[in-house]
C-alpha cells in the first residue's frame, strides 16, 4: 500500500513537471514568433497588387492582395527579401524581425524595361480565386454597360474532311492516276488530286448587321451569304437562339449543347470550378492575368481552359476554353474563343471563334472553325420603336446574289491562298453548272431510263427548266402487302415542280389490284403550298381504300382485320398562319363507309399466328360528313425570315390548342350527329442544368353524341409488349384500347436530366448514360376509369455517322389503375435525331 502511494505521487510531480515545459516551450514558441506586414506601393503611393515577396532563407514567401497589403509570420532573426512585380524593378531588402511585430510599407520603382515584353510566372500563393471573385463583384457592371448596340459581323465556317483512306482505296485511286499519265495527259494527274482535295472542303461567308438592346433582345439582318460545298457540317448560330456571353450566370447554347454552361464568372462559380494563375502579362499599359479553368467535377454544364482578366477593371480580357464531351449534340470537341476589345471605355466582342471536331468511324474526321469579326460599333444606338419582335433573323434576296466584289471588300482579313483557290475552283464550277449546255445534258443523261432504275430505284423524269421532276416507283415496288386480302399490285408515280417565288405543288397517285379479292382501288392527292411565308396550304384528295379505325393503336392491332373499313373519301384540307404564331386549320372529309364482309382477310399473318384475329367488324353501309377546325397559337414564336420562307425556332411559351370535330346530319345525306371539342397544351421547359422536361394535356368531350358511330369515338392507344412509345402521347402498360364518348382527361410529362444525376459518379458518368423519368395521367368519365403510371430510366446516344445519332433507352415502368392491381413492366426505346430541328421525338 505504501508503494502505491509512493508511486502514485511520483507520477503526480512528474506530470506537473511535463505539463510546466509545454507551457514553457508554448510562451517560447510565442515569444519567437512574430510577423511583418505592410502595404507594396509604387512611386505615385498606389497600392500595388499581387506582388510576389520571397524570404530566400525560408525558400517560401507570399504576394500581396488586391489592394496591394501583405502579411508573412516569420520568426526573429535577419532576413534578406526579394520583392518583384510586373512592370516594377526587383527589389532587395535585408529585415531584421525582433521581439515585436513589423509594420514596413515597401515602395517599388517603375521598371525602364518595355513592358509589353514581361511574363512573370504566378508564384507559390495562388492569387487566382480572389481576381475571379473581383470579377464577379463587377459582374453585374459589364453585364448591363451596353444598353444597346448595333454591329457588323462577318463570318467565316470552314469545314475539312480529314480522311484516312483504306488501302484499297489509296490503291484504287493510285491505279486511276497512273492509268492517266499513261495515257500521256501530264495534267491530269494534278487535276485528279486537286478535285479530290477540294471535295474535302466546306466554306461559307456571311454578312450581317447585328442589333442589340437590354436585356435579350436581338436581331440579325443577314445581308451577304454565299456557300461553297456542303454547308451541312458547317456551324453558324443564330443570335437570339444561343448567346455567349459569359457575365451571366449560365450561357445556353441549345444548337451545340443539351444543358446550359455554368459561367466560370457566375455566382457560384468558384463551387465549380478550381482556378490557377498562370502567368501575367502586360497589353497596352495593363497587366492581365491568364488564369486557368478545371471543373472541380467533370459535368457536361462545365467548361475547361482559360480566362484573361483585365486587372484594376476586373472584366474578361479573353476566353479559351473547351467543352465536355458528354454534353455535344452532334460533336465531339467543341472549343470556344472569345476576345474583348476596348471602344470608347467599353468592352465588347471583338472576335469569336468555333473549333469542332466529329469523328465517322476510324478513317474520317470533320475538323470545323467558325470566326465571328466585329466592326463598325455603335453603342447605344437608338432603334425605332417596335424594331425587336420575335423576328431574330432575317436574310435579304439580295444576299444570296453576292459577287466576289462584294466579298473582297467585305472580309477583313484575305482567305488562305488554299481557300482562294477552293473559291475560284468552286465558282468556274458553279458557272459551268448553270450553263444551259450542262443543264441540259445532265437533265438527258437522268431521263435516260436504265435497267436498275426500271426495277430497283424507279425512272425519274426532270424538267431543269420549269424546275418539276416525275417519279415512277420501280418494277418490284409494284407488290405490296395488306392486311385485308394480302399481296396487292400497286403502280403508283408522283409529280413536283417548285416555283422560283417559294410556291410548290405535288400531285401523287396510285392504283391498286388485290390479288386474292380482285378488287380495285386506288387514291389521288394534290397538295398546293400557295404562302410559303405563312405556311399556306391547301390538299385535295380522292380515292377508295381500306382505312384503319385506330392508326396509333398498338402494333398487333393494326394487324387485325376488324381494326379495317372500307373508305370511299374526298376531302379538303386548308391550313395557313394568320399571324405569327397563331394557325388555323380547316378540314372537310364526305366518307361513305362501308363493311369488309365478303371480303377475304386470311392472310399468311393469321396463318403462322402473328394476329389471331381475322373478323371483321360488321356494320350497315352509311355516309359520313365531318368538318373539323383547328386553332392553335403559341405565344411570343420566335422565327427566323429567308426570303421565301419563315423558320420557326421556338418560345418560352406553351402551345394551346382548340379542336371541334362536326358529324352532320343530312348535309350530302351524312347519316351522322355528333359534336367532339377538346382543348390542349404542349411545352418544352428547359430547367438549366437540372436538364428539360415535355409535357402535353388534354381535356375533351362529346358535347353532342346523338348519333355517334364506333369509328368516331375518342380512342386511346393500347401498348406495346417491349416497345417504348412516345411518351407525350401515348402510356407505356395500359392493358388495353379504350374509347370513350363522353369526357376525358390525359397528362404526359417527360423529363431528362442530361446527366444532371450521374455527374457525380465517375463511373457512370463516362459511361455517357443519362436518366430520364415521368408520368401519366388518365381519367375517363365514363365507368370513372383512372389510369396512372410512372416511369424512369436510362439512355445511352450512339454514333450513327458525323451527324447521325441513335438515342437507345431503356426503362422501367409502374402503373395501376382503379380496375387492375399495381403492375410494372421495363420497355426498350429507339430515337433518332432530326438533325434539322437538331432536337430528339421525346
Amino acid at each position: 500500500m505504501q508503494n502505491r502511494s509512493i508511486n502514485h505521487s511520483l507520477n503526480k510531480r512528474k506530470s506537473y513537471r511535463i505539463s510546466l515545459f509545454l507551457l514553457l516551450s508554448l510562451g517560447v514558441f510565442q515569444g519567437y514568433s512574430q510577423s511583418i506586414s505592410g502595404f507594396i506601393l509604387d512611386d505615385q503611393n498606389q497600392p500595388v497588387p499581387f506582388v510576389n515577396i520571397y524570404v530566400r532563407e525560408l525558400s517560401s514567401g507570399t504576394s500581396s492582395d488586391a489592394n496591394g497589403k501583405y502579411f508573412l509570420n516569420i520568426a526573429p532573426g535577419s532576413y534578406q527579401m526579394a520583392v518583384t512585380a510586373v512592370g516594377y524593378e526587383t527589389k532587395q531588402l535585408n529585415i531584421v524581425i525582433h521581439d515585436s511585430p513589423v509594420k514596413k510599407n515597401i515602395y517599388l520603382r517603375t521598371s525602364d524595361i518595355a513592358l509589353n515584353e514581361i511574363v512573370v510566372k504566378a508564384k507559390r500563393k495562388d492569387p487566382a480565386v480572389e481576381i475571379i471573385q473581383n470579377v464577379i463583384k463587377n459582374r453585374e457592371k459589364y453585364l448591363s454597360q451596353i444598353a444597346s448596340f448595333k454591329s457588323e459581323i462577318y463570318i467565316k465556317a470552314t469545314e475539312i474532311i480529314d480522311e484516312k483512306e483504306r488501302k484499297r482505296r489509296v490503291a484504287k485511286a493510285a491505279i486511276r492516276i497512273e492509268s492517266q499519265e499513261d495515257s500521256g495527259d501530264v495534267f491530269e494527274k494534278e487535276k485528279l488530286e486537286r478535285e479530290n482535295e477540294f471535295n474535302k472542303i466546306s466554306l461559307m461567308e456571311v454578312q450581317l448587321t447585328l442589333n442589340f438592346q437590354a436585356p435579350n433582345n436581338y436581331k440579325e439582318e443577314r445581308t451577304g451569304y454565299k456557300v461553297y460545298g456542303n454547308k451541312s457540317g458547317l456551324f453558324i448560330p443564330t443570335f437570339g437562339q444561343s448567346d455567349f456571353n459569359f457575365y451571366k450566370n449560365l450561357v445556353r447554347m441549345p444548337e451545340i449543347t443539351e444543358v446550359p454552361i455554368i459561367s466560370p464568372i457566375s455566382r457560384t462559380a468558384i463551387l465549380t470550378y478550381k482556378y490557377k494563375l498562370v502567368e501575367t502579362t502586360v497589353e497596352n499599359e495593363r497587366l492581365v492575368y491568364k488564369i486557368s479553368i478545371t471543373p472541380r467535377k467533370s459535368g457536361s454544364s462545365s467548361v475547361k481552359g482559360f480566362i484573361y482578366v483585365n486587372d484594376e477593371l476586373w472584366n474578361i480580357n479573353k476566353l479559351e476554353v473547351s467543352l465536355d464531351k458528354g454534353g455535344l449534340k452532334f460533336y465531339d470537341k467543341f472549343k470556344i474563343n472569345l476576345g474583348y476589345e476596348e471602344i470608347d471605355d467599353t468592352w465588347i466582342q471583338q472576335r469569336l471563334e468555333f473549333a469542332y471536331e466529329t469523328k465517322q468511324g476510324r478513317f474520317k474526321n470533320f475538323k470545323g472553325n467558325t470566326v465571328f469579326n466585329y466592326k463598325s460599333f455603335e453603342k447605344n444606338y437608338q432603334f425605332p420603336d417596335k424594331f425587336f419582335d420575335n423576328e431574330i433573323s432575317v436574310t435579304t434576296q439580295e444576299a444570296y446574289k453576292r459577287d466576289s466584289t462584294y466579298w473582297n471588300s467585305s472580309r477583313p482579313e484575305p482567305l488562305s491562298t488554299k481557300e482562294l483557290a477552293f473559291v475560284h475552283y468552286k465558282d468556274s464550277i458553279e458557272r459551268v453548272v448553270k450553263s444551259k449546255d450542262y443543264q441540259d445534258s445532265i437533265q438527258a443523261i437522268y431521263n435516260k431510263i436504265s435497267f436498275t432504275e426500271l426495277f430497283f430505284d424507279g425512272p425519274g423524269f426532270r424538267n431543269n427548266e420549269k424546275k418539276s421532276h416525275i417519279y415512277l416507283f420501280p418494277i418490284f415496288g409494284l407488290i405490296t402487302f395488306e392486311v385485308i386480302g394480302g399481296v396487292r399490285l400497286t403502280p403508283s408515280a408522283n409529280y413536283y415542280r417548285r416555283f422560283e417565288n417559294g410556291k410548290s405543288i405535288g400531285i401523287w397517285g396510285d392504283l391498286s389490284y388485290g390479288l386474292q379479292n380482285r378488287d380495285m382501288q386506288g387514291n389521288v392527292n394534290v397538295g398546293h403550298l400557295y404562302d410559303p411565308y405563312h405556311f399556306g396550304r391547301i390538299n385535295v384528295a380522292v380515292g377508295r381504300s381500306f382505312y384503319s379505325i385506330n392508326s396509333f393503336d398498338a402494333f398487333l392491332n393494326q394487324l387485325r382485320a376488324s381494326n379495317y373499313i372500307l373508305h370511299d373519301r374526298l376531302g379538303v384540307v386548308h391550313s395557313r398562319e394568320l399571324f405569327n404564331g397563331f394557325y388555323l386549320s380547316n378540314s372537310i372529309n364526305i366518307n361513305d363507309r362501308k363493311s369488309l364482309e365478303g371480303f377475304q382477310t386470311n392472310t399468311v399473318i393469321n396463318r403462322i399466328g402473328i394476329a389471331e384475329d381475322s373478323e371483321v367488324l360488321t356494320f350497315e353501309d352509311y355516309r359520313a360528313i365531318i368538318t373539323e377546325t383547328r386553332i392553335s397559337y403559341t405565344p411570343q414564336q420566335r422565327y427566323i425570315s429567308e426570303p421565301n420562307r419563315k423558320i420557326i425556332v421556338g418560345s418560352n411559351y406553351p402551345t394551346i390548342s382548340l379542336t371541334h370535330r362536326k358529324g352532320w346530319d343530312g348535309l350530302l345525306s351524312s347519316d351522322i350527329n355528333f359534336d367532339y371539342l377538346s382543348v390542349s397544351l404542349d411545352q418544352d421547359v428547359i430547367f438549366g442544368v437540372l436538364g428539360n422536361s415535355k409535357y402535353n394535356v388534354e381535356l375533351g368531350k362529346f358535347v353532342n353524341n346523338k348519333d355517334l358511330r364506333e369509328i368516331d369515338i375518342k380512342r386511346f392507344r393500347q401498348s406495346d409488349p417491349i416497345l417504348y412509345s412516345d411518351p407525350l402521347h401515348s402510356f407505356q402498360i395500359l392493358d388495353q384500347s379504350l374509347n370513350t364518348s363522353d369526357l376525358f382527361f390525359e397528362f404526359h410529362h417527360i423529363h431528362h436530366f442530361n446527366g444532371a444525376l450521374v455527374n457525380n459518379l465517375p463511373l457512370i458518368k463516362k459511361s455517357r448514360i443519362r436518366v430520364v423519368a415521368g408520368a401519366g395521367f388518365l381519367w375517363v368519365k365514363e365507368n370513372n376509369f383512372r389510369y396512372q403510371e410512372l416511369f424512369g430510366g436510362i439512355e445511352r446516344i450512339f454514333k450513327l455517322g458525323a451527324r447521325r445519332r441513335l438515342r437507345l433507352g431503356i426503362y422501367g415502368v409502374v402503373a395501376e389503375s382503379n380496375r387492375n392491381t399495381p403492375t410494372s413492366n421495363f420497355k426498350i426505346s429507339f430515337d433518332v435525331i432530326d438533325t434539322w430541328k437538331k432536337d430528339w421525338s421525346f
